[in-house]
């Protein structure tokens, strides 16, 4: 029986092992994707600040970066926008990643200590046997 829980935690904490690197490998792209996603809403922010510099007093070019400064603020602010939720997703899933790393090294632990106790009590009743089977022979 003892034996049978120490296999079933050692199944666990090995079924936590193997769903590791696929949440592991979900992290690694979520931290690319915000960092393109921060590198490209620093290049917006550099070109609202460019096109403030510009001083032209034509009218047609007035109205057409007007047009294409609210147009990088739109881009500037759906990105942002998908930017939090990603952070907050990464956040989540690191926290996945240590409560199942966690959990993992709990199980393993008790598996551990199971193992030791089955190991432990066989060894009792071999030096039991062993000393039962001398004491009847001496007599």
């Amino acid at each position: 029986m003892v034996e049978r829980k120490a296999k079933m935690l050692r199944n666990i904490a090995l079924k936590e092992h193997a769903r590791m690197p696929v949440l592991i490998k979900r992290q690694h792209v979520l931290q690319d994707e915000i960092s393109q996603l921060t590198d490209l809403v620093a290049r917006i922010a550099d070109l609202q600040t460019q096109g403030r510099r510009q001083g032209d007093l034509d009218p047609r070019q007035l109205q057409s970066d007007h047009w294409y400064e609210l147009q990088l603020v739109d881009e500037r602010e759906l990105l942002q926008n998908k930017l939090e939720f990603l952070q907050v997703e990464l956040r989540d899933l690191t926290m996945a990643i240590n409560r199942m790393s966690h959990k993992k090294r709990v199980v393993s632990n008790k598996a551990d200590e199971v193992e030791r106790q089955v190991s432990e009590d066989r060894e009792a009743q071999q030096d039991a046997a062993h000393d039962f089977t001398r004491t009847t022979r001496q007599v």
